[in-house]
């Protein structure tokens, strides 16, 4: 399909869209990105992506808006203007599209990106569940004052909400069940909207191998330190849960010291704001003796 042009009769679309892998969060997606890189798909679109760039995250929620709501709509001019220079898509938002950029990008390869209900269950229980559901006071009290300080972690809000409203309409620590049906039902929805000569079926155990199959390239191989020999390269195992953690607590390290440097900034134009009005005061009382 040939780019689809912009109101300004250009198109937004730098490179093609040749994957697409519709795997919801925990399920191998970071060690899939990676895997593509590797295999010289250099721009993979992931949470992460949304994180970097979170101005990106108002174009997502009006999305959602058109998906579930019916509001408006989003068509490939508007995926070329969000994912215009992403040669493959992985992990939310863009799973939560999968059906929608196949439509869009009939060209491009589909992976179904599996992994095992209740494996997922578990995973999503201990690493996402607790970083966008804080239980305690005191975290709920430092993520209201990100929020309010911090423009960043508002545009992931705006995100998270539209997730929450239109997608995981449950509470995942609380009703597996629902969570377990919500899972099986993004699958469902891969398999009926997208034919099955556009697809593969995958997971992260089987390695290398489908994926090469599927885009026609070679196996990466690499040199053994030990031996000397060529041997087929490891896959990448990433975003373990130790890892997860890690990530979820530095961008809120960064979140945080945002939000006290616009703290410090805001306290410094009201210092200086008050000083000015002191200091006219003051000419006033010195040159007019106080009298109006």
């Amino acid at each position: 399909m040939a780019p689809v042009q912009n109101s300004q009769g250009v198109t937004d679309r730098i490179v093609p869209m040749r994957v697409i892998v519709c795997g919801v969060p925990r399920t191998g997606t970071l060690s899939v990105q990676s895997a593509l890189r590797q295999l010289g798909l250099h721009d993979c679109y992931h949470m992460q992506s949304v994180l970097e760039n979170p101005s990106d995250a108002r174009e997502w929620a009006r999305a959602f808006e058109a998906k579930y709501a019916g509001n408006g709509s989003f068509t490939r001019a508007d995926w070329d203007h969000l994912l215009g220079d992403c040669q493959a898509v992985c992990d939310a938002p863009a799973a939560f599209f999968g059906p929608e950029l196949a439509e869009a990008y009939p060209e491009a390869k589909v992976v179904i990106l599996n992994r095992e209900p209740e494996a997922w269950y578990k995973s999503f229980l201990d690493s996402i569940y607790p970083l966008t559901r804080p239980q305690n006071l005191g975290s709920k009290l430092h993520r209201l004052y990100c929020l309010i300080l911090d423009q960043n972690m508002r545009d992931v809000f705006v995100y998270s909400k539209a997730v929450r409203k239109y997608v995981t309409t449950y509470d995942h620590g609380k009703e597996k069940d629902k969570a377990l049906a919500w899972y099986k039902s993004q699958y469902q929805e891969f398999h009926d909207r997208i034919p099955d000569d556009r697809r593969i079926e995958y997971t992260v155990e089987e390695g290398w191998k489908p994926l090469c199959d599927l885009l026609s390239l070679p196996v990466p191989m690499v040199t053994d330190e030990t031996s000397g020999e060529v041997v087929e390269a490891p896959f990448p195992r990433l975003n373990d849960l130790a890892s997860f953690k890690a990530r979820g607590s530095g961008l809120l390290t960064k979140s945080t010291e945002r939000a006290n440097s616009n703290l410090l900034n805001a306290i410094g134009r009201l210092a200086v704001t008050g000083v000015a009005g002191y200091a006219g005061y003051l000419l006033w009382k010195t040159r007019l003796g106080g009298r109006v």
